[in-house]
């Protein structure tokens, strides 16, 4: 029974991150962001000139949001509240 379940679990795990890389584009997925190419730095910003980027001793790269998602990088947390700022005043015009 081990030797079934082992196999199969694998399969559904390899399928689940296979498919999440092949998911229709996102609205944003086209916007060059920023990151910082360190290996520890795990953000990426939508402004060049966020503080946040100021402890980047490494090149900062210029990425589409959808690579930087697929390399596992999440919005840092200033940049987020800058874009859901902006939103609310688009929405609000």
């Amino acid at each position: 029974m081990r030797l079934i379940i082992l196999p199969v679990s694998l399969l559904i795990a390899i399928m689940f991150f296979s498919c999440a890389k092949d998911e229709p584009p996102a609205p944003g997925d086209g916007d060059i962001v920023y990151v910082c190419s360190s290996n520890s730095a795990k953000t990426y910003h939508t402004q060049r000139d966020c503080g946040q980027m100021k402890s980047c001793s490494a090149d900062v790269l210029e990425v589409t949001r959808r690579k930087a998602r697929e390399n596992e990088r999440i919005i840092c947390m200033t940049c987020k509240k800058r874009e859901d700022e902006q939103k609310n005043k688009d929405s609000a015009k």
